[in-house]
């Protein structure tokens, strides 16, 4: 041998013979997915034959967590082994890491298979995802996760990696509402829909004869009294509904006080309560609490609002800190006219 080969012959067996880095030690490899012959297609929650089930928002839901896999490759890969963290609404409830969840025995070339992960508790509505996800396999004809070498230098290359990948949970339908005017009973509903497939379309029953198809509307309802509203949310998973009992009432209070108002002038307002022995008033001007708001009159200089159309607003606040009443006035600042004098 001459010496130039024998120096690259010590070379190799001294790399061979070094330990492997703390970094590179089974399962913190420093994965560097190329070949994602074997890919995650889905990620699903079913029963235990992975199939769909109907949820409400807030029931509890024994299911499985379900992985269809992808061969992309022209040959059979084997001994495919998951690496991830199971995260549900951002906190961590499973890891698959340390020796890792060996999904696969093997996969035929150009095929998909699916996969139970593990089984969980779901609540309707809770958002699921796998982070840090790394899936990596064999190449060896006949390799079985038991004989599968779990090595960084046997898979740190032969891996498909995702930091995020979100899991399809099932359809849920769910809203709120706030009432925006009790002078003209008009009620703010805001879709809170989550899970299913694809884009959403909705059917609003208010439970007064009237419908809408907007994602969150505003409905007047004429009169005062109990109702049942009902959201049907639809997509291409299917649809879901929620029935929410709600009281619409008039006005526990009344403003009074001048709804046109000139921009350098300071105006008067008072609240009178019916039925209610507020502890305190809440006042506010376009949403922002005012300094002064603790008292059942005011005093607003509205050059600090500006010239428009503004909203004031008085909530009854209980002892116990409940809203027990409110009601509202839209007041009209204009800029007064400056006086002119002509001569003749």
């Amino acid at each position: 041998m001459t010496p130039i080969g024998l120096i690259i012959a010590c070379i190799i067996l001294i790399t061979l013979a070094m330990p492997s880095s703390p970094c590179e030690e089974w399962p913190d490899c420093n994965f560097q997915c190329r070949a994602n012959d074997v890919t995650v297609s889905r990620l699903w929650l079913g029963d235990e034959l992975g199939s769909s089930f109907s949820a409400q928002a807030g029931g509890v839901y024994p299911c499985y967590l379900w992985a269809e896999f992808n061969n992309n490759a022209n040959s059979p890969r084997y001994a495919v082994i998951l690496l991830a963290d199971l995260r549900v609404n951002g906190s961590a409830i499973r890891s698959f890491y340390d020796e890792g969840l060996c999904v696969l025995e093997s996969i035929p070339s150009k095929s998909s298979q699916s996969f139970p992960l593990c089984n969980l508790l779901w609540t309707g509505g809770q958002e699921v995802v796998l982070s840090r996800l790394v899936l990596s396999w064999e190449t060896a004809r006949g390799t079985e996760c038991s004989q599968a070498s779990r090595r960084c230098s046997n898979r740190n290359t032969k891996c498909y990696s995702s930091q995020r990948v979100a899991v399809q949970s099932p359809l849920v339908a769910s809203f709120s509402f706030e009432l925006a005017d009790c002078s003209s009973g008009s009620v703010a509903f805001s879709d809170r829909s989550t899970g299913g497939k694809g884009t959403y379309s909705y059917n609003w029953d208010f439970g007064d004869g009237s419908h809408s198809q907007e994602a969150s509307p505003v409905h007047a309802f004429a009169n005062s009294g109990n109702f049942t509203v009902t959201l049907q949310v639809s997509d291409q998973s299917g649809a879901a509904s929620q029935m929410q009992q709600i009281s619409v009432r008039g006005c526990s209070c009344r403003i009074s006080g001048m709804d046109h108002a000139c921009l350098e002038k300071v105006e008067s307002y008072q609240a009178g309560f019916a039925g209610v022995s507020p502890r305190q008033i809440i006042w506010t001007v376009d949403g922002i609490e005012t300094a002064q708001g603790y008292a059942r009159s005011i005093d607003i200089d509205w050059s600090d609002w500006g010239p428009g159309l503004h909203d004031l607003r008085a909530y009854a606040i209980a002892g116990d800190g409940t809203n027990v009443g409110q009601c509202n006035m839209t007041v009209h600042v204009l800029v007064e006219p400056a006086a002119t004098i002509s001569m003749v």
